[in-house]
Formats: C-alpha cells, sequence, structure tokens
C-alpha cells in the first residue's frame, strides 16, 4: 500500500477539539482508522494563537515537524521556543506541552509509531489541585 496525504485531501474531515487542550485542532492523515495504515500513525495539528497543548505525557515516541508559526515546547520543564522547519523528538513518557503566545497560528505535523492515533493514551501532567 502506498498513498499520498495532504490538508487538502481530507478537507472534508472535520477538525477535531478537545476542551482539555484549548486553542488545539489536528486532522488525521495516515491511521488505521482512516486509510488501514499500519505501524505508523500521523496527523496535522494547528495551536492557535493563545492556545496551549497543556502537560502531558504518553507511552509511544513522537516525532513533530513544525510547518509553520512558532511556539514554546516544554521539555520537562525546560521551556524552548520551536519555529518553522524544526523537528522535534519527544521520548516516550517524557513530559511535554506547547504554548502559543504569538498572533500567528503554529502548525506541525506528528507521527507515532503506532497504527492509529487513539492507541495513545495522553496523560496529564497538570496538577489539579
Amino acid at each position: 500500500m502506498i498513498f499520498v496525504k495532504n490538508l487538502a485531501s481530507v478537507s472534508d474531515q472535520e477538525w477535531s477539539t478537545t476542551e482539555k487542550y484549548p486553542g488545539v485542532r489536528w486532522k488525521f492523515l495516515v491511521d488505521a482508522d482512516f486509510n488501514g495504515s499500519k505501524g505508523l500513525s500521523c496527523g496535522f495539528a494547528e495551536v492557535l494563537p493563545g492556545g496551549n497543548l497543556t502537560l502531558h505525557h504518553h507511552a509511544p515516541d513522537e516525532i513533530y515537524v513544525v510547518t509553520h508559526g512558532s511556539a514554546t515546547l516544554n521539555k520537562s520543564g525546560e521551556l524552548e521556543e520551536i519555529k518553522k522547519g524544526d523537528v522535534v523528538y519527544i521520548q516516550g513518557d517524557a513530559s511535554h506541552a506547547l504554548k502559543n503566545d504569538s498572533n500567528e497560528t503554529f502548525g506541525f505535523y506528528w507521527i507515532f509509531p503506532t497504527d492509529r492515533f487513539k492507541d495513545v493514551e495522553y496523560l496529564s501532567d497538570v496538577d489539579h489541585n
């Protein structure tokens, strides 16, 4: 199986969102539930100005490929600005977050070594006390 996907090819797919991650939306590009792929899943996400992918972790490793904008990456408490052209590797179970304090949308592809995105359990590292 070989196929090509991009945002135009999934234009009929609704953006997914959750109140847990305000100002963050995403679409699925490579995912067993959408196109029968296996071994990898990939999607595209945007963090809108003021948006926050709050501190979390998950078992599988992850890669971000930044396509536009800039955001602050929280690497287990160490902050680093990431921008268009950057590739980020996140080891499994490492706490991480993204915050967009700019006035421009931040966009990136994510890649997981899983058949489907829903196989990844996002665990919050935010203290709710």
